[in-house]
């Protein structure tokens, strides 16, 4: 697949474990939230609650594991653990700016895509300097579905009145990237250490798969 060509008209780009590396801190979150509850983390809970928002990742949380909790009180206890980091401490990932400015002076509208909530994702990107790149951020808490439904994707191409085969898509989260890729979108997947167990499934359901955003850059050039 040839990264960059006059075809691509729309980039869409999910942001925790793509352009900020941050998925650690979500793991640590599911582990310190469940221990306070006396067990261990399911093996498949991450992968399981990567494309939801925080209020669909509560009542999965709260369906399968905890019947007992209050949906708003486990959301604002995730929200309390993680807000400073997303504030203050999390790097974005290595290329991620210079790819920004690359796709900017090509022309191509960037756009991001995040099962992140608003008051996390907004103070982040702001800090990074990266806010001004982007001509559309949307979450799924604003959608119908998560990740595992194309809408996210189809509402920016949509708004920019683009077609599927016309949009780029870079994720990390293997349901993600496999939603977009039967959709119909080029698909990027990009290595984070947190989904490095789904490597093999990744290269499956993506068109390219990188271990750094800095090999795209060299590709674009």
């Amino acid at each position: 697949m040839k990264v960059f060509n006059k075809d691509i008209k729309l980039v869409i780009f999910d942001l925790d474990g793509t352009l900020i590396d941050s998925t650690s801190l979500w793991g640590d979150i599911d582990k310190a939230f469940f221990e306070r509850r006396g067990r261990e983390v399911p093996d498949t809970y991450s992968k399981d609650i990567a494309h939801l928002g925080l209020s669909a990742a509560a009542k999965y949380t709260r369906d399968n594991y905890f019947p007992n909790e209050n949906i708003k009180d486990m959301m604002d206890e995730w929200t309390e653990l993680s807000i400073e980091a997303y504030a203050k401490h999390i790097p974005l990932k290595e290329g991620a700016k210079e790819l920004l400015e690359l796709l900017k002076t090509n022309g191509v509208i960037i756009t991001l895509a995040t099962a992140n909530s608003k008051e996390l994702y907004e103070p982040c990107l702001k800090r990074l300097k990266i806010d001004n790149y982007f001509s559309m951020v949307i979450d799924v808490n604003s959608c119908k579905e998560g990740k595992n439904s194309p809408e996210i994707y189809d509402r920016i191409r949509q708004t920019f009145n683009v077609k599927a085969n016309e949009t780029l898509i870079f994720e990390d989260s293997i349901l993600a990237m496999k939603t977009a890729f039967n959709s119909g979108y080029n698909v990027i997947a990009v290595y984070d250490k947190h989904s490095e167990r789904y490597k093999e499934d990744a290269i499956k359901q993506s068109h390219l798969y990188v271990m750094s955003l800095n090999d795209v850059i060299k590709m674009m050039k």
